[in-house]
Parts: structure tokens; sequence; C-alpha cells
């Protein structure tokens, strides 16, 4: 329990009448909650962003050995990415040790709908949350999933097996496997892929690899209580 007397809220701090009328908004956000005769205190809200900035903030540097055991065990480019709005957004980068260079840099961004590992973020939270992030017609490629029942299914198909798949959906000539990364509270919060040229993840090596990724996902997650 962490009272909010640091910044003026606690009983006995001077407050002012503009402050006073701010908190019962506060109240009902559920960002503070009040106790009789103690005081303010941090509300459910306030407290679930200060453990994703935490996550957010952590998570590159705790993943890092495992993204580079991951590079190592398959030898292809690792991305580590988490999800805003429509878009995955890349955190952090090892690249491959093959003779191959990908366009991919940290800060990129691509539809969630069109990679592997937008689809592994996707299909670990609430199905409600699917339609807002699907833009129908999409297509980056002629594989891109643009029908939403088609990404439906390829979405509870990802939930089931663990880990997703894009067979060039986002760039031609590239396949990527991811699998998400889970909090301790079972929730999405990242997910890790492998990414290289299709003739190297072909339907004979995709399981091999796959299961590396998982794998590695479920230390990540393990590590932060999931």
């Amino acid at each position: 329990m962490v009272e909010a007397q640091g910044v003026g809220l606690g009983q006995g701090q001077p407050q002012n009448r503009c402050q006073c009328r701010r908190y019962p908004l506060h109240l009902h956000q559920g960002y503070l909650r009040r106790e009789p005769r103690k005081g303010y205190f941090l509300g459910p809200k306030l407290i679930r962003l200060g453990f994703k900035a935490y996550e957010e903030l952590s998570l590159p540097a705790l993943a890092r050995p495992h993204l580079e055991a991951l590079r190592d065990a398959t030898k292809e480019t690792v991305h580590l990415a988490v999800l805003d709005g429509k878009e995955v957004v890349y955190i952090d980068k090892v690249p491959g040790k093959r003779e191959l260079l990908l366009a991919s840099q940290i800060g990129s961004r691509f539809p969630a709908q069109s990679t592997a590992l937008g689809k592994a973020l996707l299909a670990f939270l609430p199905e409600e949350r699917w339609p807002m992030a699907f833009t129908p017609g999409l297509k980056r490629t002629p594989n891109t999933l643009s029908d939403f029942a088609r990404f439906r299914e390829e979405l509870l198909a990802t939930r089931a097996r663990g880990y997703a798949l894009d067979l060039e959906e986002n760039e031609p000539g590239v396949r990527c496997v991811a699998a998400p990364i889970l909090n301790g509270r079972g929730e999405p919060v990242a997910a890790v892929s492998v990414s290289t040229a299709a003739v190297y993840l072909d339907e004979e090596r995709l399981p091999e690899v796959a299961a590396e990724v998982v794998k590695t996902a479920q230390r990540i997650s393990r590590e932060l209580g999931g």
C-alpha cells in the first residue's frame, strides 16, 4: 500500500480548492482511492500503469541474453516487439549469423495483422480486441490476411499451438515465427520472433524453430513472473 503524500494528497498536507475538486474525478476513474481518516492512496488503474511502465523499461535488458541465445541456436535474426494499437514496435533486434540483412530496425513499426509478432500478441488478448487491430483489405503482400474471418481463424490456431506464423505476409521472401511473452497476470506484454529468408524456414524446419521460439518466450515470461 503506497500513500500518495509525496504529491500532497495525504491527510495533513496543504491542499487548495482546485486540487480538492480534482480528486473526486480521479477517485471515480480508479486512479486514486480514499480511506477515511487516512488519506489518499494509489488506485488500481495507477498501479497497473506503473507495472506496465516498469515491464516496458526493463524488458529489453532482461530479455537480451535470451534473444542472443535464440539467435545462436537458430543462426537467424531475432526480434522483440510490443503492441501499440494496430501496430507492433520493435524494441530490440539481434542480427542473425547468415549473410542476410533484414531491413528491420529498433523502433520500426509494422501492422500487427501481417506480422507473426502482432498475431502472437493479439491471439492471447481477449477476442473482442481482434477487430480493433484489423484493417480490412490490407495487402502488404499477396499472402496478407485481409479477410477478417480468415484472420480470426489464424489467431485461434495461433492460440491453440502457442506460436504465430508470418508466411511472407508482411514482406515478400521473408518468413517469421513468434511467441508471446506473458507477465505474472498471464497477459501478453511483448513477443519474440525469428525472421529469415523463406528458403531457410521451409515447412520441414518450421516446427524446430517454433519450438526454440516458444521456449525462449517462456523463459522470459518466467523472469517476469509469468
